[in-house]
C-alpha cells in the first residue's frame, strides 16, 4: 500500500491550479491506391454489390467497432479526476462545521496519455475497417466465381450425360442391326453409367456453391450479375515498397507499433504522484475557520516501474511484428501479382481459340464414328478428351477469377475496382 503525505496550513486565500492537458492530433495515413482504369467493373456488377455490401451484417459489425473506437477517443479525453465535496458538522460543547472542496491533479498527464492510445487504438479501427470492406467485397465475388464455375461445370456435365445417352441409344441400335459387337456396347453401356455418376457429383459441387453463396448473401437473388472474362491487368506501380507500406494491412501493424508506444507513455505516467488539493472553510463556534491540505501519494511499496518495463517490451514486441508483417505482406502481394499474371495470360489464350476447337472436334469424332472410321474405344477416349479440356477452361477461368480477385484484395483495391462508396454513418 502507497503512502500518503498530508500537510494542512491555515490560510485566507489559496491560489488556483488548472489542469492542461495534452492532446495528440490524430495522425492520418495516406492508403495505396492501385489505379484500374484498363478495366473497370460492370455497372450491374457494381450495384449488386454496392447494395450488399452497405448493409451486410458483417460491415456493420465493424462500422460499430469503429464507432466505438471513435467513442473511446472521446472517453479517454475526459478528465481523470473529478472533485469531491466533503460537508461535516458536529455538535458537542463545541459546535464544528466545515466544506471542504477537493481536486487530484494530474501531474503525469494520464489524460494526454490515455488520449494517445485511444487515437491511435482509432487508427487500428480505421484499418481494420478498410481491410474488412475489402475482404467481404473480395468474399462475394470469390462465391460468385465459385458458383458460376461450379454452375457452368454442372451444364457441361449435364450435355455430356446428353452425349453419353445418345452414344449408348445409337450403340444399341447398331449392335442390333450387327454394326456393333457385344463388347463395344457394354464399353457404351459403361461410359453413359459414368456419366450419370459423374452428373451426380456436379450437381452436388453446384449446390454446395450456392449454399456457400446463400450464407453470404442471406439468400440467392434471382438475377445474379456475370462476372467480366476481361480484368484489369496485373500491375503494380514502380515503388513497390512503398506502394506496400501504405496498404492497410501494414498500416494495422504500424498503428499496433504506436499505441505500444503511446501505452509506454501511459504507463509512465502512473508512476506520478498525482497530489490532491483540499480547500476548506468553517466554524467553530463563533470563530472562522480556513484551510488548505495537500495530500501526497508515496510510491515506495510499488514504484510501478515493472508495468513500464512490461509495455517497453510489448512495444519493442510490436516493432518486430511490424517487420516481419511487412515482409509477409510484400511476399502475398508479389506472389499474388505473379499467378494473376500467369492465369490471366493462360485465360487470355484459352479464349482465343479453345473452345471453338473442342466444339469443332466433338462435331468431328461423331461423324467419324457414325459412319464406321472411328471405333468405339477411340470415339470414347475422344470425347472423354474433349469434355475434360472444356471442363479444365470452365476452371482456368474460375481461377482466373479468383486469382484476379484475390490480387485486387491483397492490393486493397477491389472497391476502387467496383468504384463503390460505402458510407461510414459512425463518422
Amino acid at each position: 500500500m502507497n503512502k500518503t503525505i498530508k500537510i494542512a496550513v491555515m490560510l485566507l486565500s489559496v491560489p488556483l491550479c488548472t489542469n492542461l492537458i495534452a492532446s495528440e492530433t490524430k495522425a492520418k495515413h495516406t492508403l495505396s491506391v492501385l489505379p484500374l482504369s484498363d478495366q473497370a467493373a460492370p455497372q450491374k456488377l457494381t450495384q449488386f454489390i454496392n447494395g450488399i455490401i452497405k448493409e451486410h451484417p458483417r460491415l456493420l459489425e465493424e462500422r460499430a467497432r469503429l464507432a466505438a473506437a471513435q467513442a473511446n477517443v472521446r472517453a479517454a479525453d475526459q478528465a481523470i479526476y473529478n472533485p469531491e465535496l466533503e460537508i461535516d458538522s458536529e455538535k458537542t460543547d463545541i459546535n464544528t462545521s466545515y466544506l471542504q472542496l477537493s481536486q487530484t491533479i494530474d501531474i503525469g498527464d494520464k489524460q494526454g496519455a490515455k488520449t494517445s492510445v485511444a487515437q491511435a487504438e482509432l487508427i487500428q479501427a480505421n484499418a481494420e475497417y478498410e481491410m474488412s470492406k475489402q475482404q467481404l467485397a473480395y468474399d462475394l465475388l470469390n462465391a460468385l466465381a465459385n458458383q458460376y464455375t461450379k454452375n457452368e461445370i454442372y451444364k457441361l456435365i449435364q450435355q455430356n450425360l446428353m452425349l453419353m445417352k445418345d452414344f449408348a441409344n445409337i450403340s444399341e441400335r447398331r449392335h442390333r442391326a450387327g454394326d456393333l459387337s457385344q463388347v463395344e456396347l457394354n464399353l457404351a453401356r459403361l461410359a453413359y453409367s459414368e456419366a450419370i455418376i459423374t452428373r451426380t457429383q456436379a450437381a452436388a459441387d453446384a449446390a454446395s456453391s450456392k449454399e456457400q453463396l446463400r450464407v453470404l448473401l442471406g439468400h440467392v437473388p434471382d438475377n445474379i450479375p456475370l462476372l467480366p472474362k476481361n480484368l484489369p491487368l496485373a500491375k503494380l506501380p514502380h515503388d513497390k515498397d512503398k506502394f506496400i507500406s501504405n496498404l492497410p494491412a501494414v498500416h494495422l501493424e504500424q498503428a499496433k507499433v504506436t499505441s505500444a508506444r503511446k501505452n509506454v507513455d501511459l504507463r509512465q505516467s502512473e508512476k506520478s504522484w498525482d497530489p490532491t488539493i483540499s480547500l476548506r472553510g468553517g466554524k467553530e463556534d463563533t470563530q472562522s475557520l480556513a484551510g488548505i491540505t495537500l495530500s501526497i501519494p508515496l510510491n515506495i511499496r510499488n514504484s510501478f516501474s515493472a508495468e513500464v518495463d512490461v509495455a517497453k517490451q510489448q512495444f519493442i514486441q510490436a516493432e518486430f511484428r511490424a517487420q516481419q508483417a511487412f515482409r509477409e505482406q510484400r511476399a502475398i502481394v508479389l506472389t499474388s501479382t505473379q499467378r494473376y499474371s500467369l492465369l490471366q495470360q493462360a485465360w487470355l489464350t484459352w479464349s482465343k481459340n479453345g473452345d471453338s476447337s473442342i466444339q469443332q472436334q466433338l462435331k468431328l469424332i461423331k461423324r467419324l464414328w457414325q459412319v464406321g472410321d472411328m471405333s468405339t474405344t477411340d470415339y470414347l477416349v475422344q470425347l472423354k478428351q474433349a469434355i475434360d479440356t472444356q471442363t479444365a477452361g470452365l476452371e482456368l477461368r474460375g481461377k482466373f477469377w479468383q486469382s484476379a480477385f484475390e490480387w485486387m484484395n491483397t492490393t486493397a483495391s477491389i472497391i476502387n475496382w467496383l468504384n463503390i462508396n460505402i458510407s461510414e454513418s459512425s463518422k
